[in-house]
């Protein structure tokens, strides 16, 4: 996998990692910056959803499994809108990802905080969560030979960028499907207030379902991980900066899932606490001591003494 970054323990150190590779990989005049993706675990790949539930491309492209499903969400979806569904394949296929159909998009986010957000939203704190931070445009050199994001549904976009990434996403039950193997970054257009609210972006897979996992010790590609008992104690920083449902999620759907969250009283215990881990005693000559953990103070902290 991909060399981890660090370890942030807080909103403000994660904040801090996320500037330093920013200034590492880009000018300060620079009015681009790295993408950001949270994962409630650290050590989950970066796989889309159809490849991870539906098999690799061979199996998906004989049973046309993708085909069908893109038919089916656009001719049922139109009547389940809210508003009129403008737009081309690219639209629809990042209107499906939104909501949860199976695509090879990943959702990625300009937005530190936003995916510090995702990375620790329904986690319990049983384990750590990560952070990958994404240099799309070196990405995008290696796919497509040009440092440049392109937003494939956008009116203006150039016939000849868009024929750059239109193998990405070939025509339904196509002939011509056969995909590249790389990954390759795209912006969407926002049709929806929730595309805007997350500063959403994506990669789009190709044929290899772990196109991105294979950039190992790759400069466009580092994990920050939050340890799992530092997990709510973010979460909390979070919301105290305005990051919450209602900020992701700009609906009444995230307001009423904000204002529960916010008046729900907590009786379990940190999954951290009361907990003892004994070691066994060194191998070393003459060493008879052991380490033990004693539960965390009333600040969350866990000590250690020799024994």
């Amino acid at each position: 996998m991909p060399r981890v970054a660090d370890s942030s323990e807080s909103v403000s150190e994660f904040v801090k990692h996320a500037t330093a590779i920013r200034e590492r990989w880009f000018d300060n005049d620079d009015p681009w910056g790295p993408w950001f993706r949270g994962q409630q675990r650290a050590h989950w790949g970066l796989s889309p959803k159809l490849y991870r539930e539906y098999g690799d491309y061979r199996s998906i492209r004989n049973d046309c499994v993708e085909d069908e499903i893109r038919e089916e969400f656009a001719t049922r979806a139109p009547n389940l809108s809210e508003a009129p569904i403008k737009g081309g394949s690219w639209d629809w296929y990042f209107l499906m990802q939104h909501f949860g159909a199976p695509t090879r998009l990943l959702d990625w986010s300009e937005g530190a905080l936003i995916a510090l957000y995702f990375a620790v939203r329904d986690n319990p704190g049983y384990y750590d969560a990560a952070v990958w931070v994404l240099d799309p445009y070196e990405l995008n050199k290696r796919s497509i030979g040009l440092e440049e994001v392109i937003p494939p549904s956008e009116p203006g976009v150039t016939a000849r960028d868009q024929k750059r990434i239109e193998a990405w996403l070939p025509a339904r039950f196509s002939r011509r499907s056969k995909l590249p193997g790389t990954p390759v970054a795209v912006y969407p257009t926002h049709t929806m207030r929730r595309i805007s609210a997350q500063r959403s972006c994506f990669t789009i897979h190709g044929e290899d379902g772990a196109g991105l996992d294979k950039l190992e010790g790759s400069r466009c590609l580092v994990k920050i991980v939050i340890p799992s008992d530092k997990v709510s104690r973010i979460r909390r920083e979070l919301e105290t900066s305005g990051i919450d449902e209602a900020t992701i999620f700009p609906d009444l759907d995230g307001l009423g899932r904000t204002v529960s969250a916010r008046w729900k009283v907590n009786t379990l215990p940190a999954p951290q606490a009361n907990v003892y881990a004994r070691l066994r005693p060194s191998k070393m000559a003459n060493a008879r001591r052991r380490r033990v953990c004693c539960p965390q103070d009333s600040k969350g902290h866990a000590s250690f003494h020799w024994r």
